[in-house]
């Protein structure tokens, strides 16, 4: 206990300084419009590409909007942690409503303190709010990469749909002059009722391929519409122009290597987050150990002066025995940090395994896709010979049309094979981490 003089101004100089250091600690960066969550959706008058897609889906995607603002609410944590690093003053009063011993002291007494501090462990909570916002970050980044996978695959889907859909209108053709054929021979006397039912049912099913592309094509352009924060009735146009170059603009599929993987991949990231967040779990529960403290400024009065005094008081709580329970948490802490770093050791060697597969699939897949080629190639001239024998009539109409058939069922075969490829290189390219990294600065989230 100190006797502070009886004149009150040091005590609020002092008050006064207090307070501007808790200002100046305290003072988040929060007077900044929240003007990137409500932003208007723009329907794109141009033929979009790839790249432009990406460009507005970042920009007004409501997909992104969760992730973004949590992000904001992880960094006022920061702050609000901050802050701890200086106490929580309280004023407190009191008025004496009469004076019965005579005191020549005033009626009005205040108290001013703060509550129980403890700033050690105020610091090193700092550190584990801020992994928490970089956390968040990279939550942030990997929507934002599975929102750009999700357009690619569209794009891809709307391209592959478009190829199917006239594929499916030569099918139509051969199936109504198959239907033509067998109609003839049925009128004339040489055919089967039942070979133009038949032909009939295989135009019919054409026709029903063909619709079910085009709903599926409509289908795929909504989900985009969604990615791109646009309603289903804003129409928006696709630039679908040299697409396989689009989606994989400069990655290199072969230079991609494993390392390069690990290094931009965000659940090992995220994973080396929670290890550092459980060792500071494990320095806060060493800080149980040291002591809080108390402080305050009180006006009493002093029966020898017949007169207000200033009083100040500091005091500390030093914790002595709790049946060991800060021990049993130290233990504990250094278990769950055992246990995160056999999880990322685990998610390192799934991730490796699971880069190897897509990589062996893409390669596998690109060899199916030469030979889907050479398939189409050899129906392809086995249709030029049937071509010329028909015309030349040695060959009968059926056997052309079978002909024409399987040179049509090889170039959907191939096209479905590509499709199945470029797929598979297109998330190939997103394991890697080369699709977010290509379009966005993670280093603009972090601050």
């Amino acid at each position: 206990m100190t006797l502070i003089p009886r004149t009150p101004y040091p005590c609020m100089k002092l008050w006064a300084a207090f307070i501007f250091l808790a200002l100046l600690v305290c003072a988040a960066p929060v007077g900044a419009a929240e003007d990137d969550e409500n932003v208007k959706p723009q329907v794109p008058t141009e033929p979009l590409n790839f790249d432009n897609a990406l460009r507005v889906s970042l920009q007004q995607s409501p997909h992104l909007v969760s992730s973004s603002v949590e992000i904001k609410v992880k960094r006022l944590d920061v702050w609000d942690t901050r802050a701890n690093l200086l106490p929580d003053f309280y004023l407190t009063s009191q008025i004496r409503l009469n004076n019965p011993d005579s005191r020549t002291s005033k009626p009005f007494s205040f108290n001013f303190s703060f509550g129980s501090y403890d700033p050690i462990a105020a610091y090193f909570t700092i550190e584990s709010k801020q992994l928490m916002t970089d956390y968040a970050v990279l939550e942030h980044l990997s929507v934002i990469d599975d929102v750009f996978a999700s357009i690619g695959k569209v794009y891809l889907t709307v391209e592959f749909l478009d190829d199917l859909i006239q594929s499916y209108a030569d099918s139509i053709e051969l199936a109504r002059q198959n239907k033509a054929f067998a109609t003839k021979r049925y009128n004339e006397g040489w055919g089967l009722a039942l070979d133009v039912l038949i032909a009939d049912k295989a135009l019919k099913e054409a026709e029903q391929r063909r619709e079910q592309a085009r709903a599926d094509k409509l289908l795929s352009m909504d989900r985009l519409k969604g990615f791109l924060g646009l309603m289903p009735e804003q129409a928006v146009t696709l630039d679908l122009n040299n697409i396989r170059r689009q989606l994989l603009s400069n990655f290199e599929f072969n230079s991609a290597t494993l390392e390069y993987a690990m290094e931009n991949s965000i659940d090992l990231k995220q994973k080396r987050i929670e290890v550092q967040l459980q060792k500071d779990k494990l320095t806060l529960a060493y800080a149980k150990y040291l002591p809080n403290y108390s402080f305050s400024i009180n006006r009493e009065y002093s029966a020898r002066d017949n007169t207000d005094i200033y009083l100040a008081n500091v005091g500390f709580v030093i914790p002595l025995w709790d049946w060991g329970e800060r021990y049993r948490n130290v233990v504990r802490e250094k278990r769950k940090i055992r246990k995160a770093n056999a999880e990322y050791r685990t998610d390192t060697l799934d991730f490796r395994a699971d880069f190897l597969e897509k990589r062996n699939a893409c390669l596998k897949l690109a060899e199916e896709v030469k030979l889907a080629h050479s398939e189409a190639e050899i129906n392809a001239l086995r249709k030029q010979k049937a071509e010329i024998q028909f015309k030349s009539g040695s060959m009968q109409f059926p056997q052309y049309i079978d002909a024409l058939k399987n040179s049509h069922s090889a170039r959907t075969a191939l096209l479905s094979k590509e499709f199945e490829y470029d797929l598979k290189v297109f998330e190939f390219r997103k394991l890697t981490g080369h699709l977010y990294t290509s379009y966005v600065d993670a280093a603009k989230y972090s601050h």
